[in-house]
């Protein structure tokens, strides 16, 4: 019998997470969602998945695009989290202030500031239970911020920055 819902939801709050916004282009403008259900996958070819709920706008969008970026947050970026989650600040659409450049091979916004970009194109999907499991062949990188001491944005019981790095 598989565990109850809340349990494993509560046992999952215990593993912090970095936080990324994955974004693309639509016929309607540019969307984006945030996601901490990304990792990478395999160095050759290089790949990375994100994880979204069936259901979810995004969801759809996916299924009928052809390529995607990731934004990996830096940890002054955590409205672009919560704005890219449904809860943009008062007044403003979640594009709102928000600065971007199109990626190279798939065109999606990447954003100014965050720590690091890939530019993915759709490698394919896999069934995930309540899920669905997108798979992006890495295209493109782009990096940015303090190469040497970079601060990604974490999630932990709400958000938090590094710290210091145990020895």
């Amino acid at each position: 019998m598989p565990a109850a819902p809340q349990d494993f939801k509560d046992a999952l709050g215990r593993f912090p997470s970095g936080v990324t916004v994955v974004t693309l282009n639509t016929e309607d403008g540019p969307h984006g969602m945030t996601a901490s259900a990304f990792c990478s996958l395999s160095l050759d070819p290089p790949l990375v998945l994100v994880c979204v709920k069936k259901g979810n706008r995004t969801h759809g969008l996916l299924e009928a695009a052809s390529g995607f970026a990731v934004n990996i947050l830096g940890e002054e970026q955590s409205t672009h989290s919560n704005r890219f989650a449904g809860w943009p600040p008062e007044g403003e659409g979640p594009w709102d202030n928000v600065s971007h450049t199109p990626a190279e091979v798939s065109g999606a916004p990447m954003l100014d500031g965050a720590l690091a970009s890939l530019d993915c194109t759709v490698y394919g999907s896999r069934d995930g239970g309540d899920h669905t499991i997108f798979l992006g062949q890495v295209e493109n990188t782009v990096l940015r911020g303090d190469s040497d001491n970079p601060r990604p944005l974490l999630y932990y019981r709400g958000y938090r920055g590094l710290g210091e790095t145990l020895g």
